[in-house]
């Protein structure tokens, strides 16, 4: 059987025929694991029936690790997803085809812990982990708290978790979140945009002073910590 035609006849279809369904998935024609990129040209909604077809027919062409866990992937149905059909067969099919990558893929130096073993320090405190003991006492926490948590952070560390001068922007075509300098190229793309004007943040009013504000503001400042709150 050609699948790489029938993969190509489905993404045509897509294309020219969409179906009428409200609920859509992005999908890239030429997978990103085959150097596919995020181009306008390389993305095409797909319903999600057509979406696991694909990526059945992706795994059929190419049989790679890589594609046979994106098809797996395809296999969890989630809200807005009911018209993707997967019948017994096909999921068995796919679980033993997984397992196959899997096991080629993590077993002798695959493993990342091939031809190491616990000390019998660790195997104690995983031993009191799983037995429902922790390791470390009140005490311990608190002074880790301490010396640790609360010590000053380095002019480098500052630098480097700071987000001063920079700008978090939201691609409208594959929906990758970045946070970026203000002078990056990407501020002159109109596929960049700031991620509330796709997803605008909820707001709720003040139980007290009918403020409407955003969650962590009015979970700090408003309802049980409002100062309007009668005493």
């Amino acid at each position: 059987m050609n699948y790489s035609k029938i993969y190509d006849k489905l993404i045509i279809d897509a294309r020219v025929n969409p179906k009428s369904d409200e609920y859509k998935e992005l999908h890239h024609i030429i997978p990103k694991c085959l150097g596919g990129g995020d181009s306008p040209e390389n993305l095409v909604k797909l319903t999600a029936r057509q979406h696991y077809l694909a990526h059945w027919l992706l795994y059929k062409i190419h049989r790679t690790s890589n594609l046979v866990h994106a098809w797996h992937n395809m296999s969890r149905i989630g809200k807005g997803q009911d018209s993707r059909t997967i019948n017994s067969h096909l999921f068995e099919y796919c679980k033993k085809e997984r397992r196959k990558h899997l096991i080629t893929q993590y077993s002798g130096i695959g493993n990342n812990f091939y031809g190491k073993t616990h000390s019998e320090e660790t195997k104690r405190r995983l031993s009191e982990i799983h037995s429902g003991k922790s390791y470390k006492t009140d005490d311990q926490i608190k002074e880790w708290i301490e010396k640790v948590a609360k010590k000053p952070k380095t002019k480098e560390h500052r630098k480097k978790i700071g987000r001063k001068g920079f700008v978090m922007l939201q691609n409208i075509v594959t929906k990758e979140i970045v946070r970026v300098p203000y002078s990056d190229y990407r501020l002159n793309s109109s596929d960049w945009v700031n991620p509330r004007k796709i997803t605008p943040e909820k707001t709720y009013k003040c139980l007290y002073c009918d403020i409407i504000t955003t969650p962590s503001n009015l979970k700090r400042w408003h309802n049980d910590n409002c100062k309007r709150k009668p005493k």
